[in-house]
Formats: structure tokens, C-alpha cells, sequence
């Protein structure tokens, strides 16, 4: 494959009077295919991608390349992280190198026709990771605004809830004892969300120092300094002040906390059906953008668990 690489240069170099960053951005994308090819991958994708090319003493025979093969890198590229303007001018590097080598018969067909470019579709939900969420949560209590922080952040990674739902719930409809509370999504649609033993702990905190500060609770669960009840934008700025002062992303938002929850329980094994109800989704295809964990966090899961796969067979 090197040399149909080094022929390519030499087309964009002598015949296309390409500029040097051109040239450099088709090589890098090419030799990213050729190291694919070769199985120079990270660890997590080795052994994973199967592929019907033939190697030739450690070289990619470039006549056995398949529209298969490039399918698997480009699936490499999206299972990576790598963004989709990426993939796109990539997809572009390969079928402007295999056109080429067409059109000058060395080789007999074109693997690359039927590549097609990425959708631009919805962006991945951004999401916390259970040690981010900790972070979140690490700075210390010194009065009832830290406490009550503490309780809104574990509330949100607790249920799934949107924030409209966490600043319209109502102390008459949360359950302790049963560990669950009664929103109110889109639409006055009712669901019952679940409290984690952390969730249930960080309100009773808060609620014996809301109680001290204002006497006997009622009305909505959260409140602001006067007592009454903390608007949808006061939730957003509690929220982004505590990702600043833990040194996460400036972005980080009450959704983010939300994405988490879907995230942690979809990785965790949960039924997409399950999560679709928690999240107060009423169609499935909107919870489906949650289930965006890899091919190499499958692969993990199918050699732990699958009694005839290898890594079961060493043990």
C-alpha cells in the first residue's frame, strides 16, 4: 500500500499542484488507514476488527482492500472519539486516493465508491464520570447553601430529572421511606423517580437546616435564600458555579447531570425501556441517543461474560 501512497503524492505534488498542507492532511489520513490495516490500534480495538484484506509480509496488499474494510476503519474512527468533521475529510482522503489508483488501472475496482459520508445527525450527550461526578460534589459544607447544593446535585444524578422537574418538586410528593419522589414532566405527564441512600441522606441535611433557617417545610423542595422557591435559572447557576470551582468544564450544565444518569444506567446493564420511563421520554428513539458505548466497552463486556470467550478460556 506504501507505494500507491507514494504514486498519490506524486500525482497531488506534480500534476495537482496541491499546497503542502493539502498533501500533508491526505498523508496523515492515509497512514491512518495504513496503521489500522497493519493493527497498530490501541489496545481496546486490537483483535476486534476483522478484516478481508490481505497482508503481505506486514504490508496491506492494496488489491484485497474491501468497502468492508473501510466501513471497519471508519467505525474505528467514530468508536475513537474523533470528531465527525474529521471522519468526513477522512471518508474525502479515501475516495479521492482510491479514484485515483482506478482511474490509472492500479487497481481492478474501486472499494471506495460506495463509502458514504457521516450524518450529521444529533451530537452525543455530553455526560459526567462517576470520579467527575465526585469531584462535583467534594467541596466542603459550611452553611445551608453548601448543603443544599449537595442535595440538588445528588437529586439530578439520582434521577434523571430535568431541571424544570427538580425546581416545580414538591415536598408532599417525595417519599423517604420508599426512596422516591413524584415530578411532573412535559405536558403534565406524572412519573416516579428513585433516590439513591446519598440522595436520601443529603436531604434530611437539608431539610433539618432549611427548617432552622425558615421553620416548618412545605411547598417546593428547594428554595432560595428568602425561602422561596429556587427558579429554573437559579438551578442552572448553582449547578455551573460548583463545575467552575471544581475545575470541570465551564459547559457543564443540569442536563449534563442528566445525560450522566442515562449514561451510568444504560453502561450498568439497565433495559433501554427502563430508562426510557425513568427519563420521562415518550419516544424511544430520543432515549436511544444514550446508547453510545463502544464497540471496545462491548467486546470488554462479551470477553468477561461469554463462557467461550478467550479470555475465559485462560482462566
Amino acid at each position: 500500500m506504501n507505494w500507491a501512497v507514494d504514486r498519490f503524492v506524486d500525482y497531488l505534488q506534480n500534476e495537482k499542484n496541491c499546497s503542502e498542507n493539502t498533501i500533508s492532511s491526505y498523508q496523515k489520513d492515509l497512514f491512518q488507514l495504513y496503521d489500522f490495516f497493519c493493527g497498530n490500534v490501541p489496545d481496546a480495538f486490537k483483535g476486534y476488527f476483522e478484516l478481508d484484506l490481505s497482508l503481505i509480509d506486514g504490508e496491506p496488499d492494496i488489491n484485497t482492500i474491501t468497502t468492508g474494510d473501510l466501513r471497519s476503519f471508519l467505525e474505528f474512527c467514530f468508536d475513537s472519539g474523533m470528531k465527525k468533521s474529521s471522519i468526513e475529510r477522512k471518508v474525502a482522503s479515501i475516495k479521492t486516493f482510491f479514484s485515483f489508483l482506478h482511474r490509472r488501472e492500479l487497481i481492478s475496482s474501486n472499494p471506495s465508491l460506495k463509502l458514504t459520508y457521516p450524518k450529521k445527525g444529533m451530537r452525543l450527550p455530553k455526560f459526567l464520570h462517576f470520579e467527575e461526578y465526585n469531584k462535583l460534589l467534594s467541596f466542603e459544607v459550611k452553611d445551608f447553601f453548601d448543603i443544599r447544593d449537595k442535595a440538588i446535585i445528588s437529586f439530578f444524578y439520582s434521577t434523571g430529572c430535568r431541571i424544570s422537574e427538580i425546581a416545580g418538586s414538591m415536598l408532599k410528593d417525595i417519599d423517604l421511606e420508599q426512596k422516591k419522589l413524584k415530578v411532573y414532566g412535559k405536558g403534565g405527564y406524572e412519573r416516579m423517580v428513585f433516590l439513591t441512600d446519598e440522595s436520601v441522606a443529603f436531604f434530611r441535611d437539608y431539610i433539618k437546616a432549611r427548617e432552622e433557617l425558615f421553620g416548618n417545610c412545605h411547598g417546593n423542595i428547594f428554595v432560595n435564600k428568602y425561602g422561596k422557591p429556587l427558579s429554573v435559572r437559579g438551578i442552572f447557576g448553582i449547578i455551573e458555579k460548583r463545575a467552575k470551582n471544581a475545575s470541570l468544564s465551564s459547559k457543564l450544565t443540569p442536563h449534563t447531570l442528566r445525560h450522566s444518569f442515562a449514561t451510568e444506567m444504560l453502561n450498568r446493564g439497565a433495559d433501554i425501556r427502563a430508562v426510557q420511563e425513568l427519563l420521562g421520554h415518550k419516544s424511544i428513539s430520543t432515549t436511544q441517543v444514550y446508547t453510545h458505548t463502544t464497540k471496545a466497552r462491548l467486546k470488554e463486556v462479551y470477553d468477561l461474560c461469554h463462557p467461550h470467550s478467550e479470555e475465559k478460556k485462560e482462566r
